[in-house]
């Protein structure tokens, strides 16, 4: 009883509080921009929702991507995310992109597998200037990590990183910086300490994350129904998709809430759009139902 009564006070004020920051102009252009220059990808992950998206695949077009990196640099965006559904190096202009956000001052970050990452491509990966790079290795052994992530080789992995890192050293670079993921779920729990042991030290950030539903999509372990808090992506993050369909946020895996196309409008003109602003409202009044994707999405804390 006590723990809800907190609950509700901290929902009451972070309704508030969103709301007036909003009100003085805070939330004018997305902090976290994700361009997702490719959905096509070489895994099948058991946490991830390939096996039901129904979007098609492709590549953005490398004019498209250029409008969104020339506005993010008008309004002084630090980094752009490289990532969102898809392995970015698979992506053939992905070095090309890198080097073009570099020129208007922008640093890049993005998520891989790793499986691609050999010793030609990770020397590709330092020269580029990439700030960076982030894995999720949901396992410390190759039964559990394999049985997660499907069709990606567990020592060909922590060799390749391996590898990325001896690179680094070699050309006497800072960057990219290596981070790596662990997504806990009941399959691999037991293996955390293991995964922390083996790679602290090595990498430059270890991160622990807890396992989400993706909007609902998937099975979940908590009822997000029950919560009110107002979730701050949609008044700090923007998601690109490869064929310039803005989604809601990165858990829109599918696109089933768009709210613009950067091929017809601004990034700016999108954030600060009627249909981005009722569903803030939403979020603020609690009425999450109004929005399917919200309702029952874990992501909310």
């Amino acid at each position: 009883m006590i723990k809800r009564t907190f609950y509700g006070a901290g929902v009451t004020l972070a309704r508030g509080l969103v709301s007036i920051l909003d009100g003085f102009g805070l939330f004018r252009f997305p902090r976290v921009v994700r361009v997702e220059t490719t959905d096509i990808c070489n895994a099948n992950c058991s946490t991830c929702t390939r096996e039901i998206m129904t979007r098609s695949m492709g590549t953005m077009d490398m004019g498209l991507y250029k409008k969104i990196v020339d506005e993010c640099s008008l309004h002084r965006v630090r980094y752009i995310h490289l990532h969102n559904f898809g392995e970015p190096l698979l992506d053939k202009l992905l070095f090309e992109r890198i080097s073009y956000a570099r020129q208007k001052g922008i640093d890049t970050k993005l998520f891989s597998n790793f499986s691609l990452l050999d010793e030609e491509m990770a020397r590709r990966v330092v020269a580029s200037g990439l700030g960076v790079i982030k894995a999720s290795i949901d396992g410390d052994s190759k039964e559990t990590f394999e049985g997660i992530r499907k069709g990606i080789k567990f020592d060909n992995v922590v060799e390749n990183i391996d590898t990325l890192l001896k690179v680094r050293k070699e050309l006497n670079s800072k960057t990219p910086l290596v981070g790596l993921v662990f997504v806990e779920t009941e399959k691999n729990y037991s293996e955390r300490e293991g995964f922390v042991r083996r790679w602290k030290g090595k990498v430059d950030s270890i991160h622990i994350s807890s396992y989400h539903n993706w909007g609902g999509s998937l099975n979940g372990r908590r009822n997000p129904e029950e919560r009110g808090m107002p979730c701050l992506r949609v008044w700090q993050t923007f998601t690109v998709l490869w064929n310039g369909d803005v989604a809601l946020c990165c858990m829109d895996y599918d696109g089933k809430v768009l709210i613009g196309n950067v091929n017809r409008e601004t990034i700016s003109d999108i954030f600060n759009g009627e249909k981005l602003r009722g569903i803030r409202e939403s979020h603020l009044r609690g009425e999450f139902g109004k929005i399917p994707i919200c309702l029952k999405c874990e992501a909310r804390r």
